[in-house]
């Protein structure tokens, strides 16, 4: 039988780059679909197949195969229901279309992630959330969705069925998300203040601030003694605020920061002073907003000479972890050293099996360097590693880690259930790369 290609496949081959260009891949077929028929057409086409979006996972999830599916085509608004608030868009959809549909009717997705450039498919199959006030992860406002499953058939789900709780966080490896309906809520806004807070002030309170406000996030100033605080309180539309902006040199800050970590490379001692002065140029003012969820707290843009990592562990045993993990830091005994920031934010349990939150109230914690091309000499990220390991942290699926099945299946409850049921849905491995086969070997 002759094999049907899809009219969207680009002939040439060619190489695929993260957006950082740490992760680069080689593939033979890059397809375009812009409907389902398309998208099944390419699934069922192909021997060995990732979807792809903005790229901006730096862990290694997203090529890897020798067909590749971009989804830059097959991101449209399908449809909006006045009535029950929700929204059907296609999988390649970004955050920021997604969001700018949801505020022109007066609604909002309440746990926003922190940039708006991701593809909502990517989001939701690596666990991507935002921060406290009740929040979850985005994949727990998704109340349906159709996937393409291994065999080429489209499969819909909904809140009601048994798999729903797989499909929310499942990497992609249980099939490709075609159309993904969201829940939003009605739009509100916040008073939103951020100033720098000491160690000894904001370890004190922060476990209450998730039950006071609607955003809770503490940008954490490794070696410095401080945290940048981020609180967001909820206001009438035309509450009065008496806004106060950052100084304009704030603007350098990226500038700066890439210019002394740079020095960092084969001095990492020099973090130390190096995150103090910037402490001290850009993180002593106060700032005060006013602003949707979206407006008021999401970054619009970021930079790409970045590297992250993520762990999450849960809520009552971060005051220890926190402790341990600044000792360490500090200790001459190595040279871990963290660049700023270490970003901390808060997310309730619930029940997605892969889900960093599963079971569990929890608090993520994340790791950067500034100097992405050297990411793997960055001590920084093998000691937090290690660290959240020992007290049964779970990494974020779309951020830079080495643990493998042997490390991780403990972590989760159900992940056997979750192996079990990708083995079931995807006999010829269709959807793994040499990566997620070593995840889930």
């Amino acid at each position: 039988m002759k094999q049907i290609m899809p009219k969207t496949e680009q002939p040439n081959e060619g190489m695929w780059f993260s957006w950082n260009n740490i992760i680069s891949h080689s593939y033979r077929r890059l397809l375009r679909p812009e409907n389902e028929n398309e998208l099944v057409e390419a699934v069922k086409s192909a021997g060995s197949l990732r979807m792809v979006g903005n790229g901006q996972s730096s862990a290694d999830i997203a090529a890897g195969t020798p067909t590749l599916i971009d989804s830059s085509n097959y991101a449209h608004v399908v449809s909006v229901d006045e009535q029950t608030r929700r929204i059907t868009v296609q999988s390649g959809v970004t955050l920021r279309t997604l969001i700018a549909e949801a505020e022109a009717r007066g609604w909002t997705l309440p746990c926003l992630p922190d940039i708006d450039t991701v593809t909502v498919g990517g989001a939701l199959a690596t666990g991507t959330h935002g921060t406290s006030g009740g929040a979850h992860p985005l994949a727990e406002y998704m109340v349906s969705c159709r996937i393409v499953t291994a065999d080429g058939s489209v499969r819909e789900i909904d809140e009601s069925d048994e798999l729903m709780p797989a499909v929310r966080c499942s990497l992609g490896v249980l099939g490709v998300f075609s159309t993904i309906t969201f829940q939003c809520h009605l739009l509100y806004h916040l008073r939103v203040e951020e100033r720098a807070v000491s160690d000894l002030e904001w370890t004190a309170s922060y476990r209450r601030w998730p039950a006071d406000y609607d955003f809770v996030r503490i940008i954490w100033l490794p070696h410095t003694g401080y945290g940048w605080v981020v609180l967001g309180e909820r206001i009438e539309s035309d509450f009065p605020v008496e806004e106060r902006t950052a100084p304009r040199y704030i603007k350098h800050r990226r500038e700066l920061s890439k210019l002394l970590y740079k020095r960092t490379v084969r001095r990492p001692r020099f973090t130390r002073l190096a995150n103090k002065a910037l402490r001290r140029l850009f993180f002593s003012h106060r700032v005060v907003s006013k602003g949707t969820l979206y407006g008021a707290t999401v970054t619009k843009a970021r930079a790409s000479t970045l590297e992250l990592a993520e762990w999450a562990v849960a809520l009552e045993k971060f005051d220890e972890l926190f402790a341990e993990l600044n000792r360490r830091l500090e200790s001459a005994d190595n040279n871990a050293y963290a660049h700023i920031p270490m970003d901390i934010r808060f997310l309730k349990g619930d029940d997605t099996w892969l889900s960093t939150a599963y079971g569990r109230d929890t608090v993520t914690v994340g790791c950067v360097t500034r100097n992405p091309e050297h990411a793997d000499e960055y001590e920084a990220f093998d000691l937090v590693e290690s660290l959240f390991l020992s007290y049964g942290g779970r990494p974020h699926w779309a951020k830079r880690f080495k643990a493998k099945s042997a490390e991780l299946a403990p972590l989760w409850p159900r992940w056997n259930d979750f192996v079990r049921l990708r083995r079931t849905m995807d006999p010829e491995d269709k959807f793994l790369n040499r990566y997620l086969s070593e995840v889930f070997s």
